[in-house]
């Protein structure tokens, strides 16, 4: 009698973990986001632990080593979850224009996710004066001047600019019911 060996190859993409909870917002349509365009600076301060991260210039691998986390990977993103003090952070490269480094930074009281890791040590995200999860649609509107509508803001400011290249940050706010579900935080820098 003969047998038959199967053998079976695993490829990463068969086994791309996607993003679940407010992180799934990554890949959502953003036709129906409200664009604004400000002049206030949204560069996020990344601290974890005692050191300091910067969007476009950290390695999400170096963020992840320094957190015990693993990096998943899909067709549209590498990515982490954090939990520190019940709130989630997704760590986020996308794999165009990122190719490994930090790009966009999901933020969100919403409970613990199965993918996220529980973090104990010092984890902070920040952006200078501006609120984050515990802003309300009046503080939007007088941060911003502008009064949010729909479910989904976004704010931007492009005006930093690099030799001949352009950042472009963005803090994207998921409302509901008036008040803020949560925030996604990105960099893109372009020329």
């Amino acid at each position: 009698m003969k047998s038959l060996l199967i053998i079976t190859i695993f490829s990463p993409a068969v086994m791309a973990a996607q993003m679940t909870g407010f992180g799934a917002s990554y890949y959502d349509d953003k036709s129906s986001v409200t664009y604004h365009d400000t002049r206030k600076e949204l560069v996020p301060e990344v601290i974890i632990g005692d050191r300091l991260f910067a969007m476009e210039f950290s390695r999400l691998e170096d963020i992840a080593k320094q957190t015990g986390a693993v990096v998943n990977h899909d067709n549209q993103a590498s990515w982490f979850c954090l939990t520190s003090r019940n709130v989630n952070f997704w760590f986020i490269s996308d794999n165009e224009m990122g190719q490994g480094d930090l790009t966009m930074i999901a933020i969100a009281s919403e409970g613990t996710k199965k993918e996220c890791s529980e973090y104990q040590g010092y984890l902070n995200v920040s952006v200078t004066g501006i609120p984050l999860l515990n802003a309300s649609s009046d503080t939007l509107f007088s941060m911003f001047s502008s009064k949010p509508e729909g479910k989904i803001n976004q704010y931007c400011n492009n005006s930093r600019r690099y030799g001949e290249f352009t950042q472009l940050n963005c803090l994207q706010y998921y409302r509901e019911n008036s008040t803020i579900k949560g925030v996604m935080i990105s960099q893109v820098t372009a020329s």
